[in-house]
C-alpha cells in the first residue's frame, strides 16, 4: 500500500506538471508577443535634457530617415533608376515621403511654399515693398532671368517680383546640399545618385524598421537590379545589429548545448538524465515568459535572449541531487539529504533576480521578473518533478570516486585569508591607472567599421548632419518653443559668421511662429499703396506695371490669410522637417537645434548662456548620453548591492548562523570582485552587461560556496562535493565560454566576464574551504 500511494503521488505531481506545461505553452502561442523594440534598455534620463535624447532615440523623425546610394551604372542610369525607385517607394505603405532632388517630386512643396510665401519669409518686413524696396527686388530678378534659376524666375515673376518664393527656399536648403544631376541628387563625385525615405515607422520598431528596409529591396530588384544600392538609418543599423546578435547567439547557443549535452553525458552515461538536466530550464523560460507578459503586458526581444541565457544556471539543479547520489542509495534519499542546500541555491539566486526588479529601468525589470519566475519555476520542477522520473540505483550508474583521499592545504584559515586579500589587492594595485567602466554606447555597437564608413559616407554627401551637439529649447506649447528659436538665431548666425559653427537647423526658419506670421502679415501694405509703389518701381525698366497683378492679388489675399501651423505642412519635405525638430515627452514640448560643424563648443555655449533662458540649453550628445549610462550604472551597481544584501540575509536566514553566512558569501564576493579587477587589467573596462553578469556570477559562486562549506563539515562528503562541482561548473563554462568567444560586445562580456567569475569562485571557494592538510 505505501508503495502505491508513492506510486500515486508520483504521477499526480507528473500530471499536474504536464497539465500545468501545456497551460502555459497555450498561453503563450495564443497571447505572448515579443517586442522588438530595443529602447526597453534605455535609461529614461534623469534631466528635461537627457529625457528629450531618450524620446529622440526612440521615437524622433530624425531616426526614421533612410538614406539611400545608387551606383555601378553611368550618370543617366542612375538619375533614371533614382527617379523610379522612388517612385515605386512612394506608392509602398512603408513609407511617408520619399525625395530625390527630382523637380516634379518637390512640385508640392514648392506649391505650398508659393502659396503661403509671405508668412513664412524672413525678407518680409516693414519697408520691403517700398518703392525703392521693390525697385531693388525688380533689378534682382531681372539678373536672376538670365541665370541658374531662370525657370523658377519665369514662373514667379508675376506672382512674386521680391522673390519670397526663393528665400523661403533658401533657407531651408540644407548646410551642404548634394548637387543635382540629370534632375536628381548626386553625390560630389558624380558617381552615386542619392535618396532620402522617411519610414512610416520609429526607428525604435525594429520590425517595422525590417518590413522598411525588405520593401527598398524589393522596390530595387523590380526596377533597378543592375545598380548596386546602399543604404544606412539609425532604424536600419538597429535591424542589422539585432540580425548579427540573433545569428551569433543561435550559433552559439547550439555549440554551447553540444558541449553541455557531451559534459552530461560523460558524466551520466544514459540519455534519461541528461534530458532530465534540460527540463528545469525549459519550464522555468516558459513560467518566466508568461509571468512577465501577464504581469506587464510586454515582452522584449532582448530579455528573452538574456532571460535564457542567466536560467541556464538552472540546468545546475538536477546536477545538484544527481551528482551526490550514492551506489546505495535512493535518489528520493538524496533529495531529502540535500533539502536544505538546494532550497538555498534556488533563493539566493532568485535575490540576484529580484535586484534587477528594484533597478527601475523597464528592461532590467522585464529581466529580472523573467528571472525571478523562472527560477523558482525550475527550482520546484528540480524538486518535486525531476527526481520522480530518475531509476532506483541511479547512482550506481555514475562514475566511480576515487577512493584517495582529497586535495588539503597546510595553510590556516587567517593564512589563506591574507592570501585571498593580498591577490585581490595586487590585482586592484594594478587597476589604478586603468579606466573602470565605459560609459561610451559607440563600443557596444555591434556592427563592423564598414557600416559606420557607410553611414558617414552617405550622410556627408546627402548633408545630413552627423549630429553631435544640439541646443534643446523647452516650451510649454509650440508657440512658445518657435519664438524661443526665433530669438536664437541672430546669436547663432553670429557664431557661425565668428567661424565657431559651420550651420544650423532652426524649426522656426520652416514653421515660423504666429507672432512673427503676424508681424509679416501686417507688414503687406493695402492694395492703393503697394500699386502705387509699384507703378513708381517699374519706371526705367523694361517691366510693365500691369505685369505684376497677380502680385497685387496674392499681397492683397495674405493680408487676411490665416496663419501657418504644423498640421498644414504634413506631407510635404516642410513637414517632415518640422516633426524632426519637434518633440513631447514627460517634461512637456521641446524643440532641438542641430549644429553642424562645432569647432568651438564653449564659445556657442557662451552665446546660449547669454540670452538668460535657462529653458535653452546646449546639449553634447556624446557627453550626455555617458552621463546617462553613468546614473544607469551607478544603478546597476546599487541593486547589484541589494542583491548581494538580499542573498546574504538568506544565506543567514536558511544556514541560522551568520557567522557561517559571512564566510559562505565572503570567498564569492572576493571572487566576484575579482573577475571585475581582472577584466580592467585585460583593458575591458565594465558595461552595464558587466554588472549584470557579475551579479549572476555572485548567484553561482554562492552554490559552489554552499556545496563546499557543507563538505568541510560533514565526512566523507568531499569526493562527491568535487564531482558535483565539477559537473556544474564544466556546464556553465561550456555555456558562457562559446560567448566569451562572440564578437558581439554584449554577448562577449556576458561570456567573459561569467567565465572569470566562475573559475574565480572555484579557485576562492577551493582556496578557503579545502581540509588543512596534518603538519
Amino acid at each position: 500500500m505505501p508503495g502505491a500511494q508513492i506510486m500515486s503521488a508520483r504521477a499526480w505531481r507528473v500530471a499536474a506538471f504536464l497539465l500545468l506545461m501545456a497551460a502555459l505553452a497555450s498561453y503563450a502561442i495564443v497571447q505572448v508577443r515579443v517586442s522588438a523594440d530595443f529602447s526597453a534598455f534605455l535609461p529614461a534620463g534623469a534631466t528635461p535634457q537627457q529625457r528629450a535624447l531618450v524620446t529622440q532615440l526612440r521615437e524622433g523623425a530624425a531616426g526614421r530617415l533612410l538614406l539611400i546610394g545608387l551606383a555601378g551604372a553611368d550618370a543617366a542610369r542612375l538619375a533614371d533608376a533614382s527617379k523610379a525607385l522612388a517612385r515605386a517607394l512612394s506608392a509602398r505603405p512603408d513609407f511617408r515621403y520619399v525625395a530625390n532632388g527630382d523637380a516634379q517630386r518637390s512640385e508640392g512643396d514648392l506649391a505650398f511654399i508659393f502659396a503661403h510665401r509671405y508668412l513664412l519669409s524672413p525678407q518680409v518686413t516693414p519697408g520691403h515693398f517700398a518703392v525703392d524696396a521693390l525697385r531693388a527686388a525688380l533689378a534682382e530678378r531681372l539678373e536672376g532671368l538670365y541665370g541658374s534659376a531662370a525657370a523658377l524666375e519665369k514662373r514667379t515673376l508675376a506672382n512674386d517680383p521680391t522673390g519670397e518664393t526663393l528665400a523661403v527656399v533658401r533657407t531651408l536648403a540644407p548646410g551642404k546640399a548634394p548637387r543635382v544631376q540629370d534632375g536628381v541628387w548626386f553625390d560630389a563625385s558624380g558617381k552615386r545618385a542619392l535618396l532620402v525615405a522617411d519610414t512610416a515607422t520609429s526607428a525604435a520598431d525594429l520590425t517595422g524598421q525590417e518590413h522598411a528596409l525588405r520593401a527598398l529591396h524589393e522596390a530595387h530588384a523590380a526596377v533597378a537590379p543592375d545598380v548596386a544600392i546602399e543604404w544606412t538609418s539609425p532604424g536600419a543599423l538597429a535591424v542589422a545589429s539585432r540580425q548579427a546578435i540573433a545569428m551569433q547567439a543561435r550559433l552559439l547557443s547550439i555549440a554551447s548545448a553540444l558541449l553541455i549535452v557531451g559534459v552530461l553525458a560523460y558524466t551520466y552515461r544514459a540519455p534519461r538524465p541528461v534530458l532530465l538536466c534540460a527540463v528545469p530550464a525549459a519550464a522555468g523560460l516558459l513560467a518566466g515568459v508568461c509571468v512577465v507578459y501577464a504581469v506587464l503586458g510586454h515582452l522584449n526581444g532582448i530579455t528573452l535572449a538574456f532571460g535564457a541565457t542567466l536560467l541556464g544556471e538552472a540546468v545546475d539543479y538536477p546536477s545538484f541531487l544527481f551528482t551526490q547520489a550514492s551506489t546505495d542509495e535512493p535518489l528520493a534519499a538524496t533529495r531529502v539529504r540535500m533539502r536544505a542546500l538546494l532550497r538555498l541555491a534556488v533563493l539566493t539566486t532568485a535575490c540576484g533576480s529580484l535586484a534587477l526588479l528594484l533597478s527601475g529601468f523597464p528592461g532590467l525589470v522585464e529581466l529580472g521578473l523573467l528571472t525571478l519566475a523562472g527560477i523558482l519555476a525550475a527550482g520546484a520542477t528540480t524538486w518535486w518533478v525531476v527526481s520522480d522520473w530518475i531509476p532506483p540505483g541511479f547512482g550506481g550508474t555514475l562514475p566511480r570516486l576515487r577512493t584517495s583521499r582529497t586535495a588539503s592545504l597546510p595553510l590556516g584559515g587567517w593564512a589563506r585569508g591574507a592570501l585571498v586579500a593580498a591577490v585581490l589587492l595586487a590585482v586592484l594595485a594594478f587597476d589604478l591607472q586603468r579606466t573602470w567602466f565605459d560609459d561610451d554606447l559607440a563600443h557596444l555597437n555591434p556592427l563592423s567599421n564598414e557600416y559606420a564608413a557607410r553611414d558617414r559616407s552617405l550622410r556627408d554627401a546627402l548633408g545630413a548632419p552627423d549630429v553631435r551637439a544640439l541646443i534643446v529649447v523647452r516650451g510649454s506649447d509650440t508657440e512658445a518653443l518657435l519664438e524661443r528659436a526665433e530669438r536664437l538665431r541672430p546669436l547663432l548666425a553670429s557664431a557661425v559668421a565668428a567661424g565657431e559653427l559651420d550651420g544650423f537647423d532652426l524649426v522656426s526658419d520652416t514653421l515660423p511662429s504666429d507672432a512673427t506670421q503676424a508681424r509679416r502679415r501686417a507688414a503687406l501694405p493695402p492694395a492703393a499703396i503697394l500699386r502705387a509703389n509699384v507703378d513708381a518701381a517699374v519706371e526705367g525698366t523694361p517691366f510693365s506695371a500691369a505685369t505684376f497683378a497677380p502680385f497685387l492679388r496674392d499681397v492683397e489675399a495674405a493680408r487676411t490669410m490665416r496663419f501657418v501651423e504644423a498640421g498644414d505642412l504634413a506631407g510635404t519635405a516642410l513637414g517632415l522637417r518640422v516633426a524632426s525638430l519637434l518633440g513631447r515627452d514627460a517634461d512637456g514640448a521641446y524643440a532641438v537645434v542641430p549644429l553642424r560643424g562645432v569647432r568651438d563648443a564653449p564659445a556657442v555655449a557662451r552665446r546660449v548662456a547669454a540670452l538668460g533662458d535657462r529653458a535653452v540649453t546646449p546639449l553634447d550628445l556624446r557627453a550626455e548620453s555617458a552621463a546617462m549610462l553613468g546614473a544607469y550604472r551607478q544603478q546597476a551597481l546599487m541593486s547589484t548591492g541589494i542583491g548581494v544584501a538580499l542573498i546574504g540575509v538568506v544565506l543567514a536566514l536558511g544556514l541560522r548562523d551568520v557567522a557561517r553566512a559571512i564566510a559562505v558569501l565572503a570567498p564569492v564576493i572576493a571572487a566576484t570582485l575579482l573577475a571585475a579587477a581582472l577584466l580592467v587589467a585585460l583593458r575591458v573596462p565594465l558595461t552595464i552587461f558587466h554588472l549584470v553578469a557579475l551579479l549572476l556570477v555572485v548567484g553561482i559562486g554562492v552554490n559552489y560556496a554552499l556545496f563546499a562549506e557543507r563538505a568541510r563539515r560533514l565526512p566523507g562528503e568531499g569526493r562527491r562535493t568535487i564531482r558535483t562541482l565539477a559537473v556544474v561548473s564544466a556546464t556553465t563554462l561550456c555555456a558562457f565560454a562559446t560567448l566569451a568567444a562572440s564578437t558581439i560586445p554584449v554577448l562577449r562580456a556576458l561570456g567573459a566576464t561569467v567565465c572569470l567569475g566562475v573559475i574565480a569562485s572555484l579557485a576562492l571557494v577551493a582556496l578557503v574551504w579545502m581540509p588543512r592538510r596534518p603538519a
